[in-house]
């Protein structure tokens, strides 16, 4: 199995209390155009990495918080194909005073590159 390194921006992070705490994360891969999300809840984890179409029409509930709303209409335009690097950065600079954290992960090629031959 083939793997490349991709950087994530940890872009949101919130707690919700329906049903219980969850703990959510959203990542944005920016230069791959990839979203991925991770909740913690209970003794469970899960995690996800999205195109941002599937990401937006699997889970519309992800950015419902208020730390993650300036989120949609980015995700929405990375959805779409539009380059959104510096809109994101700056809105999150803007929001926080700092760029966000990054992380590398190491996916299967294939990952957000559309189909296997």
């Amino acid at each position: 199995m083939q793997m490349r390194d991709v950087l994530f921006h940890q872009v949101a992070e919130w707690e919700r209390d329906g049903g219980g705490p969850r703990f959510v994360w959203v990542w944005l891969a920016l230069d791959d155009g990839l979203v991925a999300t991770g909740e913690h809840e209970g003794p469970d984890n899960h995690a996800g990495v999205w195109s941002p179409s599937a990401f937006l029409e699997t889970w519309p509930d992800r950015l419902d918080a208020p730390a993650a709303r300036w989120l949609a209409p980015l995700v929405d335009r990375m959805a779409r194909g539009e380059d959104v690097r510096d809109a994101v950065l700056t809105r999150y600079a803007d929001l926080h005073g700092r760029p966000p954290a990054t992380t590398v992960w190491s996916l299967q090629a294939s990952v957000g590159q559309g189909p296997p031959p």
